[in-house]
């Protein structure tokens, strides 16, 4: 069966979040021990993978299935990763005390270099993995609807109240930092015993909240002198008493490229009132400059080049695409916007 790149990345996003990790923080907890059953749904009898936290081990896969077994000493080894040959991604899973049956697939990609992409289609046994499935099943349910912030909000408060030590609840916290303002986000962190939480999730809200202070709605846009097509280094943002998207993307991101498609009908039917400005967190210059031109972006594009840690830390990026709305005079009205909710902006100016 072929799987196109769009299929595999729509894939990867309903097994985990992207661009978060597992890290290595030495919180101490009693010790818990674990039992791992992989069954394979489709066929692999080659090795298997697994990290969590500092700790390594393999198993070999016999009739499409495995086993393996360890001890939970830190909060930051309840979250684990596997990996399969020849590499692809790292799913993980949530561990906790007792015996963890998994079902998995893999996909393998059609390219110059194969890899398989593994994911877990069912995880029984553990709860803070369950937790975690809830949350996902929340979201594909809920994630349209306009209130959806306050819903997962509501939510994860309710799940707060009836587990205040799980991992899991900064985890959430973390996934849903973006829908969030700098307020909420704090009043949640506060409600959170922080010692019980993922490294990389209290990082992640902390950036979040400190960026979100500085990048919210009536805030100036803080200006980046940046390199454009031609090489020039100029500030990002002048002025011209336009509304403006900052868009940050990259040639490499296909939610991107598929969002660079609606850009030029916007800047057609608007462009007496709407600027565009494309910021790129690409690497390589070239695949940039090929992708504005197959894009069809033909306005303001620089990349953001040395500081592009600088500024997906000030504007609180941990996913592209990443939009910001300006008004004329160059205030933020909005962050992560839809381009048809902008649309509906400009059409009451």
């Amino acid at each position: 069966m072929k799987h196109t790149l769009k299929t595999i990345l729509a894939l990867l996003f309903t097994s985990a979040t992207i661009l978060t990790s597992c890290n290595k923080k030495e919180e101490k907890t009693e010790t818990k021990n674990f039992t791992i059953t992989g069954n394979f749904l489709t066929p692999y009898n080659d090795t298997v993978f697994f990290l969590h936290g500092d700790k390594k081990d393999y198993a070999i896969v016999k009739n499409n299935t495995f086993k393996l077994e360890g001890t939970i000493d830190n909060i930051e080894e309840m979250c684990g990763r596997f990996r399969i040959k020849p590499f692809g991604n790292e799913p993980r899973i949530y561990l906790d005390n007792g015996d963890i049956k998994i079902d998995f697939e893999h996909i393998e990609s059609k390219g110059p270099i194969p890899e398989k992409f593994l994911f877990t289609r069912k995880v029984e046994g553990s709860f803070n993995h369950k937790t975690w499935d809830n949350y996902r099943s929340f979201w594909e349910e809920n994630h349209e609807k306009e209130n959806y912030s306050e819903l997962v909000l509501q939510n994860l408060k309710n799940n707060i109240d009836s587990f205040p030590n799980s991992p899991m609840n900064g985890r959430i916290l973390q996934a849903i930092k973006d829908l969030l303002n700098a307020a909420q986000l704090q009043e949640i962190k506060n409600s959170i015993d922080t010692t019980t939480i993922f490294k990389e999730s209290l990082r992640e809200i902390n950036m979040a909240i400190k960026s979100k202070l500085s990048v919210q709605n009536g805030t100036t846009v803080k200006n980046f002198a940046l390199k454009d097509t031609e090489g020039n280094i100029e500030n990002f943002y002048n002025p011209n008493n336009k509304f403006t998207i900052i868009d940050f993307w990259a040639s490499w991101c296909s939610e991107c490229r598929l969002e660079n498609r609606e850009l030029p009908e916007l800047a057609k039917k608007y462009g007496d009132k709407l600027e565009i400005i494309n910021i790129s967190l690409d690497d390589n210059n070239e695949k940039w400059k090929k992708a504005i031109e197959k894009d069809g972006l033909i306005w303001n594009n620089y990349i953001a080049g040395d500081l592009k840690t600088e500024i997906k830390k000030h504007y609180g990026i941990t996913a592209i695409p990443h939009k910001i709305f300006l008004d004329p005079n160059g205030k933020i009205i909005g962050i992560n916007q839809s381009y048809e909710q902008i649309g509906e902006i400009l059409e009451k100016q």
